[in-house]
């Protein structure tokens, strides 16, 4: 038995001291020169306008905005952080919280900002009043 593991670990020794490099020396880091990249997917954020904790609000996902007494003021803050959503600049630490309740850190290149769009949606009581006034927004 002392023999099959001497011979196999001779065996291991001349493998590695015969190995030659196929490659010439790698690199730590990539040369992301090399590769063509791939274009980047388009991110698209929606502002949606829904009625909450008697008022208005806009919505981007599962998120509430703070409740506005009007309409218009909700759409008024909703095309606000929509162009300032969209808007470039320089890099900037984004904090969020995510569905569980966990606060995540990371940075935002200044280059790299969605296209988004806001979606007034006129429902309930205050929109019936709306229409009935003729003071209901037009849609975007």
């Amino acid at each position: 038995m002392r023999l099959i593991i001497a011979a196999l670990g001779l065996y291991g020794v001349y493998r590695f001291l015969l190995r030659r490099p196929r490659r010439g020396p790698r690199a730590l880091l990539p040369d992301l020169r090399e590769r063509p990249r791939r274009p980047r997917r388009v991110r698209q954020v929606v502002y949606r306008l829904v009625e909450h904790d008697g008022g208005w609000a806009y919505k981007v996902g599962d998120v509430f905005s703070e409740s506005y007494p009007t309409r218009q003021e909700a759409v008024r803050a909703a095309e606000q952080a929509a162009a300032a959503h969209r808007s470039e600049g320089s890099d900037t630490l984004i904090e969020y919280q995510d569905r569980y309740g966990r606060w995540h850190e990371e940075v935002e290149s200044g280059d790299s900002r969605p296209e988004t769009r806001v979606e007034p949606a006129a429902h309930g009581r205050q929109a019936q009043e709306e229409r009935a006034n003729g003071t209901e927004q037009p849609r975007t």
